[in-house]
């Protein structure tokens, strides 16, 4: 009895657990916004937020999995006495963990999933804004969830890849902690790849189509999405280096603050020989000063001032 129950239990604790991390804030009297702009991508080889351009034959399936650290992603500089305002820190830091799969259904086709959850985080959260001895924000939460596909293109040539790709991000994650959107986010992008000798580079060309909302002054919407990214891989040591960028412009009117999200990563990836479709990888960045916002500092509220990383992937058929 109690090994039947057990089953029962876990799911039921799951459950709970999402419904009660799912809760949404009211956004019509408190903002809702994900101060998250960076989105791991499922099907990524060689970079963190740019795509493989190959999907996986029918059934094969490649996973991973990324522990990340996030310094001062959300600070928001308020009206205050002093000439200078006050600094709250809606977010001082977040460790984040995200789990990814990807699933080849044939014809060049995929299915790709993104689990992201906050493992620990402080701050103020919005409520610091407007309450002095409001509480802090939850240090464990669930971010939104991300469905998506892909079509990899046929091409000329070997040495050029292409895929088509589509993302659906679930609002399902709690705004009241910043880590959920107030609607569903559609992604759509074309991946594009190039590899000559031990160099590669990709780009990532698309935009997340979202319902707007005014976050203190600062209006974030629909977006257009630029990334782009080169490496070099020694063959024989089985490493690869790699940096990358991506850009966010928006493709709504501003408001009294101008909202670009830019950030840099760099990124040292192994393959150990013995362990066949595995490798791991290290990672490190921050922002780039492109843009005012209201966070009171060159970056956009959500890109940290110093990003870090650990990852681990299986890929079908040993590809590196």
């Amino acid at each position: 009895m109690r090994r039947a129950a057990l089953p029962s239990l876990l799911v039921s604790s799951a459950v709970t657990l999402t419904l009660s991390s799912a809760a949404k804030a009211d956004c019509s009297t408190s903002p809702c916004l994900d101060a998250e702009p960076a989105w791991l991508s499922p099907s990524a080889l060689r970079f963190a937020l740019i795509s493989d351009t190959n999907s996986p034959k029918a059934a094969q399936v490649g996973l991973g999995a990324t522990a990340s650290f996030r310094l001062g992603p959300a600070v928001l500089n308020v009206p205050a006495p002093n000439r200078d305002g006050r600094d709250v820190n809606l977010l001082r830091h977040a460790t984040d963990l995200s789990l990814a799969a990807r699933l080849g259904i044939g014809n060049r086709l995929e299915l790709t999933l993104l689990l992201p959850a906050g493992l620990y985080q402080r701050g103020a959260g919005i409520k610091g804004i407007t309450h002095q001895s409001a509480p802090e924000i939850p240090t464990t939460t669930l971010h939104d969830p991300r469905l998506g596909f892909g079509y990899s293109l046929p091409t000329a040539s070997p040495q050029f890849g292409a895929k088509l790709r589509f993302e659906a991000k679930l609002p399902l994650g709690n705004t009241a902690a910043l880590s959920g959107e107030q609607s569903f986010v559609a992604s759509p992008a074309l991946a594009l790849s190039s590899r000559l000798g031990g160099f590669f580079a990709g780009a990532e060309l698309g935009a997340r189509l979202r319902r707007p909302v005014d976050f203190f002054g600062a209006r974030v919407g629909s977006q257009g999405l630029l990334a782009a990214g080169a490496g070099y891989a020694l063959a024989a040591a089985r490493l690869s280096f790699a940096a990358e960028l991506y850009l966010l412009p928006s493709l709504v009117r501003a408001d009294r603050i101008r909202y670009l999200p830019a950030e840099w990563l760099a990124s040292v990836r192994y393959a150990p020989q013995a362990l066949s479709g595995v490798s791991l990888g290290v990672s490190g960045g921050s922002g780039l000063p492109l843009s005012g916002n209201a966070a009171g500092s060159s970056f956009a509220l959500g890109v940290p001032a110093f990003r870090s990383g650990l990852f681990v992937r299986f890929t079908p058929d040993g590809e590196r």
